[in-house]
């Protein structure tokens, strides 16, 4: 290399160094200035809110002598006293139990009274004799005002003070000004404490001519002045425009310097009488001391270059560090090593942009919350790693997979026929299920997956949300089988999907227009044949006219809670319909309503139905509440408790499918219903001829029920063998398709009640 290339690229270097000197020097400079006006901003705004909190205190003591004031004029108001001399006693009196040096009472006519403290009371004092400050405070007072006077040298005590003046009223006539006068010292301890600014600065009282009239102790000004233009605070070519700024009631910020030390100060009209608040930071900040720290900023400038040299080369190469740890932390799962759902939707969602056909599986753990808390958390760790190990070693070249939470993991695959899927899965699968037999005894460990497949040339507009959103539909769809399951998303899944989407979407709307109908299957009366009552049922008819059936929209409401606002819908439409057959001079039938768990333990529940009745004004005794023998077997106490009161209101409450789950005659023995229904199972078991023991335990049902003073209904009659049986039983009811299906309210009322209206749901 020869002499002049070193030449160039050293003078590049030193160019380049020296730019980075200069740069570095400039950006001193201006942090100094920018820390510099940084503190005294931070001081100035200090100062603000300090001399605001005094301002705040300062009032309070005002508004606490006008208070005083104010009891003493409501009770010369309310007394019979009306002359100045009459009233004399009771300010001697009321001056020697307040703060205040004197007191005086003046009439309008330009006469008074005057109480002076430690002497005696002045009567027919007249008012032209006495201060002008008084003087204008009584004026004010006798048009209605209250006010302060600013500070003056009173001839009667010979003092400096100021004044209150308040009206004093009979009945609407202002007929004298009721004055008192203080000591502007009243003020001293407000403002002479050392807690201003926490201990670094202090506040003097200032007129609106710039006298000093409180003096703080903690002045740094050794000198003692009569005004603020007396000493170091304004230079004398300030003065003019400072005295203009105080007659304006301006706020100033400013600064001075005394014995070489600068120090903030804020002066903050207080807004009464001209008065300002001087706030002086006794922070000190030295100039030089700037000076010193840019001197010593050059003396180390060559070993600051060096250290930022460094630290440079050194934070890059942190900073590529970190940020390889952040990307690994925010896309991998820390517990098992693998991608995390982020990065797995990233990469399905490029994967869609490109048209690449394609299979998203989610995988899931039959009772993982079992195995967490049977076996503890570390064994269920260790199988969500055993799980993510298998994925990836059964992974093909292009296909990944990825840990979403708990037992939740999904898969990509470059697969889209459902055999080879369905296939490769199986494998996945069984391999896991086989670690049972590897440390968790006779514990079989199963699973369930869903599948979603895209065709990259298929006309649906997929992305990736809608794939994993399918294929965890589908994942749902096989929970429900305890055993190693694979489903596979379909048109079938699509329709199941689309529905539940619409029921969820439009349930709060279809309850606000009156899409949910109902509809009534009666009750016979078996002693007569005769109808004895009625179950309400509901139908959802939506907007286009297509009805859903309970079982589809049921099991979602009870999942997402709806299901309480439909019962009390379904109770109201009962109510209305018995309602109408009172209009109507029908004798009405009673009707039972289905109650869920989530709404029967509500605290507004009971409320709700006691204004139902009232609303439409029936007996009580007409609505039968339905229960499931579920809420039974928790707490019987808690439920007799809340059955009682819907029974002391006059509800009836009956148990629904008795026999369908864990009943038992104990629960039957200890629950106060007033009636029990059958499931149709006990039926079907009795009629059929194989089971002679159901159609003993149904009639020791029905006799025990009876003895309990409980009636019986029997459901799911649908021939007249089912009759002819529980006739036989001595059943009190019969429900079924043999008497009639469920039916509108409009045909039960044509049917049963003898007339033809509109359904009352189509309003």
């Amino acid at each position: 290399m020869d002499e002049k290339t070193i030449q160039k690229r050293l003078k590049k270097t030193i160019i380049f160094v020296a730019g980075i000197i200069i740069m570095l020097l400039m950006i001193s400079g201006l942090l100094i200035t920018f820390l510099k006006n940084t503190m005294t901003d931070a001081a100035n705004t200090q100062m603000h809110y300090e001399t605001v909190e005094y301002k705040n205190r300062l009032f309070k003591q005002i508004d606490a002598d006008f208070q005083n004031l104010n009891t003493l004029s409501s009770f010369i108001e309310s007394s019979h006293l009306t002359t100045a001399h009459a009233l004399a006693p009771m300010l001697q009196k009321a001056n020697t139990y307040n703060a205040f040096i004197t007191m005086g009472y003046f009439e309008k006519n330009g006469t008074g009274a005057m109480a002076i403290l430690d002497e005696a009371v002045r009567t027919g004092v007249d008012v032209s004799t006495l201060d002008e400050e008084v003087i204008e405070v009584i004026e004010k007072a006798w048009n209605g005002e209250r006010s302060v006077s600013k500070l003056f040298e009173s001839q009667a005590i010979s003092e400096r003070v100021f004044v209150y003046g308040v009206p004093i009223c009979k009945g609407d006539t202002i007929v004298g000004a009721l004055v008192a006068s203080d000591h502007i010292d009243i003020f001293t301890d407000i403002i002479s404490g050392n807690g201003v600014l926490g201990g670094d600065g202090y506040i003097h009282m200032l007129g609106s001519e710039g006298k000093i009239l409180i003096r703080a102790q903690q002045d740094v000004i050794e000198e003692q002045m009569d005004t603020i233009f007396d000493g170091p605070y304004f230079n004398p070519n300030e003065v003019e425009n400072v005295k203009n700024s105080l007659d304006q009631q301006e706020t100033i910020f400013s600064s001075f310097q005394y014995q070489g030390v600068t120090y903030q100060f804020l002066l903050e009209p207080v807004g009464l009488n001209g008065w300002y608040l001087l706030c002086v930071s006794t922070t000190q900040e030295s100039s030089r001391a700037v000076y010193r720290v840019i001197r010593v900023m050059g003396m180390t400038f060559a070993g600051i270059l060096g250290l930022i040299l460094f630290l440079l080369f050194y934070g890059y190469h942190m900073i590529q560090k970190s940020n390889r740890d952040l990307i690994y932390l925010a896309y991998h799962d820390q517990l098992t090593g693998a991608d995390n759902l982020p990065r797995f939707r990233q990469n399905l969602a490029n994967a869609l942009e490109q048209g690449h056909s394609c299979s998203v599986a989610a995988l899931n753990v039959h009772q993982f919350k079992f195995i967490n808390e049977i076996f503890g958390s570390e064994q269920a760790d260790r199988l969500l790693c055993y799980i993510n190990q298998i994925l990836k070693s059964r992974l093909l070249p292009g296909e990944y997979c990825c840990r979403d939470t708990a037992d939740l993991f999904y898969l990509y695959l470059n697969e889209t026929k459902q055999e080879t899927i369905f296939t490769r899965l199986r494998e996945v699968i069984e391999e896991i299920t086989r670690l049972s037999g590897g440390g968790h005894g006779n514990y079989r460990v199963l699973l369930y997956c869903g599948v979603a497949v895209f065709s990259g040339h298929s006309q649906e507009n997929y992305d990736a949300n809608s794939l994993i959103t399918h294929a965890l539909f589908a994942l749902a769809s096989a929970r429900g089988s305890y055993s190693n399951n694979i489903r596979f998303y379909d048109s079938q899944l699509h329709r199941q999907e689309t529905q539940e989407n619409y029921i969820v979407s439009h349930m709060h709307q279809a309850l606000q227009s009156g899409e949910f109908r109902l509809y009534l299957q009666p009750k016979i009366d078996l002693s007569t044949d005769t109808l004895g009552g009625a179950e309400a049922l509901v139908r959802w008819i939506t907007e286009e006219g297509t009805m859903l059936f309970p079982d589809q929209f049921i099991p979602l409401f009870e999942g997402n809670g709806f299901c309480a606002r439909l019962d009390l819908y379904m109770v109201e439409r009962a109510c209305c319909q018995i309602r109408e057959w009172i209009d109507l001079g029908i004798k009405p039938v009673g009707i039972s309503v289905n109650q869920s768990k989530l709404l029967f333990f509500e605290r507004s529940y009971i409320p709700s139905l006691r204004a139902l009745i009232a609303k439409y004004d029936i007996p009580a005794n007409l609505i039968t509440l339905e229960i499931l023998e579920g809420l039974a077997l928790k707490n019987i106490e808690e439920l007799n408790a809340q059955i009682k009161v819907l029974q002391e209101i006059g509800f009836c409450v009956s148990m629904d499918d008795f026999g369908s789950g864990y009943s038992s005659l104990n629960t039957l023995a200890r629950l106060h219903i007033d009636e029990l229904k059958l499931d149709r199972g006990f039926l079907l078991e009795s009629s059929s001829g194989k089971s002679d023991r159901s159609r003993i335990i149904m009639e020791q049902i029905v006799q025990l029920s009876k003895r309990l003073g409980i009636s019986t209904v029997i459901e799911g009659i649908e021939t007249s063998e089912h009759d002819r049986l529980s006739k036989s039983l001595g059943c009190d009811f019969g429900q079924g398709y043999y008497y009639s299906r469920p039916v509108s309210a409009a045909e039960f009322n044509l049917k049963y009640m003898g007339y033809d209206a509109a359904d009352p749901d189509t309003d």
